[in-house]
């Protein structure tokens, strides 16, 4: 098992307490490992369900799903760990950390998601940035992955905020599964299937991070 399994596996040991606190202007803001409340579960139901056209797959949606995926995924994966935002005691997000590859030491950033009906200026570009520096840090990774589709322009921009770089752009086709929908690369080259959508491939590094980090008060606390 190596230091990136390990590490996720001693924070999941921990439960859900608080893992890391940032001062955001009056704001206080804490990660917490994600955990199998009603409330966490609804909220999570609430946000993949509003942001559900922003994923690669769209499937028939239930709370009990969502539940299973909290358990099963999340937390008895140990590969990807997934963290709750919370402002003043209010949960408003989830942002989290998955598909390690041992071969490059990269992992994506994942399930980065906001309650639509929480507004505050500046509060996500803090939490990302943080979030990401300890991926770097307290992950060990090389560097960090991930990717969106092209026209989720408002993510795309927060995303470059933070230093991530556009490295490729992959034609996508949509199509029907057994539960719902989802959007496959088109493999063919040269490409003789009209893309529908595209998927930009993003990548940073920490150099890249840094140069706009900024003061940020933040605390790892486990």
């Amino acid at each position: 098992m190596t230091y990136y399994h390990n590490k996720l596996k001693k924070i999941k040991n921990h439960g859900s307490i608080s893992f890391m606190k940032i001062k955001y202007n009056k704001k206080n803001i804490i990660l917490k490992l994600v955990d199998e409340s009603d409330e966490t579960i609804n909220l999570l139901y609430a946000w993949r369900k509003k942001y559900r056209k922003m994923f690669a797959t769209d499937f028939r949606m239930s709370k009990e799903k969502t539940r299973n995926w909290v358990k099963k995924i999340i937390l008895e994966n140990s590969t990807r760990i997934l963290f709750i935002i919370y402002v003043d005691n209010k949960k408003i997000g989830s942002i989290g950390t998955a598909v390690y590859n041992d071969k490059t030491n990269t992992a994506n950033l994942d399930t980065m998601m906001k309650d639509p009906n929480y507004t505050y200026p500046g509060i996500m570009m803090v939490v990302e940035k943080v979030y990401l520096k300890w991926m770097f840090d307290g992950l060990k990774l090389s560097k960090i992955t991930g990717f969106l589709f092209s026209d989720n322009i408002k993510m795309m921009n927060l995303h470059k905020m933070c230093g991530f770089t556009i490295v490729d752009k992959i034609p996508l086709k949509h199509v029907i599964t057994n539960d719902g929908s989802g959007w496959e690369k088109i493999e063919s080259k040269p490409y003789n299937e009209i893309a529908e959508r595209y998927f930009n491939l993003i990548e940073l590094t920490r150099e890249n991070l840094m140069k706009n980090f900024g003061k940020i008060e933040f605390k790892v606390l486990k």
